[in-house]
């Protein structure tokens, strides 16, 4: 456990040899979801404008290119990532002040609606925000966390707080439920994490 390139979340089990790979292959996923969704957006606005379907085609490749050079780690698709998932947020926004319209309306199932696209936003930026931290850009740079010459002492891990994502150094074994995370104060051991054990 004093590898360094170990890195879990603080109070859960490790379900990825590698979190970074693991964290990357969703936020791949996530983008590859959002490029579908933002295609059909587009397709049933050139419906609704009475222009040709086969105009999405351009946009399609497009979105295609960054989801594929995202998943590969190719450098000039990092940012375009959380540019494709911000688009589609942007889009959720707009449909959220709609369903809001509609519940002053009367429309009951439009509250359903409306908790399905905060859900949606809500876990966009947090996608959003895990390209701002430099433990993800170093892993998705193919960058070892050991070039930073850290020296860990006996027992110790790289460990992510579940909520800011700080990276800290922590003896798992001497983890309890009222450490804190140094930065955001909040608890670096979860109840998922007490469930586990």
């Amino acid at each position: 456990m004093s590898d360094a390139d170990e890195m879990i979340l603080a109070g859960s089990r490790p379900s990825h040899s590698n979190p970074i790979d693991g964290l990357h292959s969703k936020i791949s996923f996530t983008i590859l979801v959002d490029s579908v969704i933002i295609c059909l957006f587009i397709y049933t606005y050139l419906s609704i404008l009475g222009l040709n379907w086969y105009l999405v085609f351009v946009p399609g490749v497009m979105l295609l290119a960054v989801w594929q050079g995202y998943k590969n780690k190719f450098a000039w698709a990092y940012w375009f990532g959380p540019i494709v998932i911000s688009i589609l947020s942007l889009f959720f926004a707009v449909l959220l002040l709609t369903t809001m319209t509609s519940i002053a309306a009367g429309n009951l199932l439009a509250i359903f609606w409306t908790l399905v696209i905060i859900w949606a936003i809500y876990s966009s930026v947090r996608f959003i925000r895990v390209h701002f931290h430099p433990v993800y850009k170093m892993g998705y740079s193919g960058y070892s966390v050991h070039d930073e010459g850290i020296k860990l002492a006996a027992n110790e891990m790289l460990a992510a707080c579940p909520t800011c994502l700080a990276v800290l150094a922590v003896n798992p074994m001497l983890l309890s439920p009222e450490d804190s995370c140094p930065h955001c104060d909040s608890p670096l051991v979860t109840s998922a994490g007490l469930e586990e054990e």
